[in-house]
């Protein structure tokens, strides 16, 4: 009745600009044409039928099945395939120190399994990418999780510590691929307006996820029991149950996703438009409760997409390096190498030292339980505590070499676990989400640069700090303080990406520095128990050097002034 009104009243150019709103065909003089009010309605109701009855594009068709039912279930799913991603790349952390003596870990050999997913990830990123172009979003996310919770789960059977590191390593090949396609098929059933929403959620949940893993370590791993199993030949422990537990929420997302349809998009860029048009229909039926017959949209397309399909690995490669070859370019090849140096940085900072600090808090806490307070070195400095913690097990370990391996179980001493390793982590996990949580509003309130530098500056200094606190409260305190600083400087640099590469090249960009940031962490994880070897400083001086050195390295980051000023002269 609104539009009768405008045109009864002689407001044509009201009139043309709400029709432009709903993005209308123009109708040459549809105001100034003389008709009642019904007939204008019904006019109007016919231009809208026509629209829709039309091919219509993926947006439109996707916004018009509106907001519901279906978007508040696949939010659901989401929290265990979120889940399956840290729980995928974090759960070894938790399971060192208990698993040291029935699997004969060295300290090299925990570098290896804290690393090895992240490995895996890098491995095969570009394959599952041609897969999931390939096969669609929904078979590589049910697939990957099915086959990625049978390994996660067979890692807990690991007689060996080399059978183990090659699960981990499997896990992060599995793993890298239905996340990827989780990201790409949370962006094709939302619309332009929810998709910022839906990420925002999907970063709750893997913050809640950081957080349930301690928790769950704390509850399971403190446990003391062992259940013989395959004849007495091994024991199952509580460690072992808690990789099995590890593996649910990836068995949970293959059993929930079963039920989500495929990609609309995936299926308009393979040129399926019947099926994704039934698709659109079921969003709409289970969003609105009405007959799927009902929805508008009896046509779609979506052209731009059926033009740029790959459809041969060859194909994706060649397309991958003409997506990849202006950023080679200037200006923007100086830029790449300066950010991804302080991406690989700042990941070897962060990543290194948060999945080690369960195993240093162990080793703390067995140099404590044979030193109580009021013994002869009552205030020892960290490295005391962790040196003299590791060359007990490694005597003990040498001696059993020579003389027999039998005597290994009898004798070898594992670290103290106490509710107390898990409580500490629990609170280091809290301070990293809090630092992402405070990342936005800090960005905003002091600019990009300035923080990074503040950030990257600080967390350095907290790892030299380290080196000489004396008591386990002190350790917590500042590691927490070093992982929420480094958290914060790391959200920070994806929002440096989007000032200086263009739209275009943003995607591409994203998706390098992401693979410095897991080269960043492999090497840092490999680097961390060989130092460690030579002297308890040269991790702590490692950390502390990438920290200070991405401080540096921040203040060469072009401003965000001079690249729109760039951008014009250019165009």
């Amino acid at each position: 009745m609104q539009y009768a009104k405008w045109w009864s009243n002689g407001r044509e150019d009201q009139c043309s600009r709400e029709f432009h709103d709903f993005s209308l065909s123009p109708t040459t003089k549809l105001c100034s044409i003389d008709m009642s009010p019904r007939q204008e309605i019904s006019l109007y109701n016919e231009v809208i039928k026509n629209e829709q009855e039309g091919p219509v594009d993926f947006e439109r068709a996707i916004s018009l099945t509106g907001y519901g039912k279906f978007n508040y279930l696949l939010l659901l799913a989401i929290l265990p395939a979120g889940w399956a991603s840290i729980y995928g790349s974090t759960s070894m952390s938790y399971v060192l120190p208990s698993a040291e003596c029935d699997l004969s870990l060295t300290m090299f050999d925990k570098g290896l399994l804290n690393s090895m997913p992240f490995a895996g990830m890098i491995v095969t990123a570009f394959f599952w990418g041609f897969l999931t172009d390939t096969y669609g979003r929904k078979k590589v996310l049910t697939y990957g999780y099915l086959t990625t919770s049978i390994f996660s789960f067979a890692s807990c059977m690991s007689h060996a510590s080399w059978l183990l590191i090659l699960f981990k390593f499997i896990n992060g090949i599995l793993i890298s691929g239905p996340y990827a396609a989780l990201m790409s098929y949370l962006a094709e059933v939302h619309g332009e307006q929810q998709r910022s929403r839906i990420y925002m959620w999907l970063g709750v949940f893997f913050s809640l996820g950081h957080i349930s893993i301690p928790c769950l370590a704390w509850i399971i791993i403190p446990q003391d029991f062992r259940i013989p199993i395959f004849n007495g030949s091994m024991d199952f422990t509580s460690w072992r149950m808690f990789l099995a537990l590890c593996a649910l929420p990836e068995f949970i997302a293959f059993i929930v996703l079963t039920w989500f349809p495929e990609s609309p998009r995936f299926l308009l860029s393979k040129g399926r438009d019947d099926e994704a048009l039934e698709v659109f229909r079921y969003i709409y039926a289970l969003n609105t409760g009405k007959n799927g017959d009902t929805y508008a949209v009896k046509c779609v397309t979506d052209e731009s997409y059926v033009k740029t399909q790959e459809t041969t690995l060859l194909n994706k490669f060649q397309g991958g390096w003409l997506q990849m070859k202006p950023l080679f370019t200037s200006p923007y090849s100086y830029r790449l190498i300066l950010i991804g140096m302080i991406q690989f940085g700042a990941t070897i900072g962060s990543n290194t030292l948060r999945l080690w600090m369960p195993q240093l808090f162990a080793m703390i806490e067995t140099y404590e339980a044979s030193h109580p307070v009021g013994s002869d070195e009552e205030f020892p400095s960290i490295c005391v505590m962790l040196e003299q913690t590791n060359t007990t097990v490694d005597t003990i370990n040498k001696h059993n070499f020579i003389n027999n391996t039998i005597e290994m179980e009898k004798i070898c001493a594992p670290v103290v676990l106490n509710s107390t390793v898990y409580l500490n982590s629990i609170v280091i996990a809290v301070t990293g989400v809090i630092g992402y949580a405070l990342a936005g509003s800090l960005i905003n309130c002091a600019g990009k640069k300035k923080l990074m530098m503040f950030c990257f500056l600080s967390a350095g200094l907290c790892c030299g700090i380290l080196y000489w606190a004396e008591n386990s409260g002190g350790i917590l305190g500042i590691s927490s303080v070093f992982v929420a600083l480094s958290s914060i400087g790391g959200a920070a640099v994806t929002n440096v990406i989007v000032d200086n590469f263009p739209t275009p090249l943003r995607a591409m960009a994203i998706s390098m520095m992401m693979m410095m940031g897991r080269i960043g962490a492999v090497i840092g994880n490999l680097l961390f128990p060989l130092l460690f070897k030579l002297s308890c400083l040269g991790p702590f001086f490692m950390i502390g050097m990438a920290c200070l050195v991405c401080a540096i390295l921040v203040f060469f980051i072009p401003a965000k002034k001079s690249d729109f000023k760039e951008s014009i002269e250019s165009a």
